[in-house]
């Protein structure tokens, strides 16, 4: 039997995304409940960005963004960096009519940054700190009933609840590293 818990069923873009119920802030900036206000409020700026820890959902929710963006009919263009890819592409370009949606921004240099900033033309960034002066579009925060949702969406019957909690706490709310260790728990229990 196929491990639920294996990357190819979970990795950004393979369950979609959760929206936290989050409080409203102003009635003039209300809470983003749903993927139809996130595109709403993205139309509202040129760049925005996107803001959470590590394993807590920003490259699954840009993953949902980009699939509702294409089936708008958007032209989209989806960069990711890590510790392996750290540059733009050679000879990049700034295309008028693409979004630009960049998952690791803060892995580039400093100059990289600030043209990506300066001169694209619609860009939606992700990063685990805040850039002062972009608004934020949206914020992923762990929570442990998302975790058990999410459970939920691999597996019909997910182990006890009490391991959940159990393994989302060692993971400090890293959903990445919580599902990295079911996948071991699950191994374990069907040997």
């Amino acid at each position: 039997m196929l491990n639920p818990f294996s990357t190819k069923f979970w990795s950004a873009g393979m369950i979609p995304f959760q929206f936290l119920e989050q409080e409203e802030h102003s009635e003039k900036k209300p809470a983003v409940k749903n993927l139809e206000a996130l595109l709403s409020a993205a139309q509202a700026h040129r760049v925005c960005q996107i803001v959470g820890p590590h394993g807590s959902g920003k490259s699954a929710l840009l993953q949902t963004l980009i699939k509702q963006y294409e089936k708008n009919g958007e032209n989209v263009r989806y960069l990711l960096f890590n510790e392996e890819q750290r540059h733009l592409p050679d000879g990049f370009t700034f295309p008028e009519n693409q979004l630009l949606i960049v998952d690791g921004f803060e892995q580039l240099l400093f100059r990289e940054r600030l043209s990506l900033l300066l001169r694209s033309k619609r860009l939606i960034v992700t990063v685990h700190r805040p850039v002062w002066f972009v608004p934020v579009l949206y914020r992923t925060q762990p929570e442990f009933s998302i975790f058990v949702q999410l459970t939920r969406q691999l597996v019909p019957d997910p182990p006890e609840e009490s391991i959940l909690r159990a393994v989302y706490d060692r993971s400090g709310g890293n959903f990445r590293t919580a599902f990295f260790e079911l996948y071991d728990y699950w191994e374990e229990c069907t040997e």
